[in-house]
């Protein structure tokens, strides 16, 4: 069964991730600590798959 495009739908706005990511850096100011940046790695995927859900393929 393929995927439906709701079953690709992120849960989340890129809006909302990129606020999160700048937050991260604002709280850090600029200095991640190593927990710091598994939670930016995390939010660099979750950003990522949000884009890669938003592109409209070509007719």
């Amino acid at each position: 069964m393929s995927p439906t495009p709701d079953d690709l739908a992120p849960e989340r706005s890129l809006a909302e991730i990129n606020a999160d990511i700048r937050c991260l850096f604002a709280r850090a100011e600029g200095r991640l600590t190593d927990t710091e940046r598994v939670r930016h790695a995390a939010l660099l995927q979750e950003w990522a798959t949000a884009v890669r859900a938003s592109v409209v393929p070509a007719a």
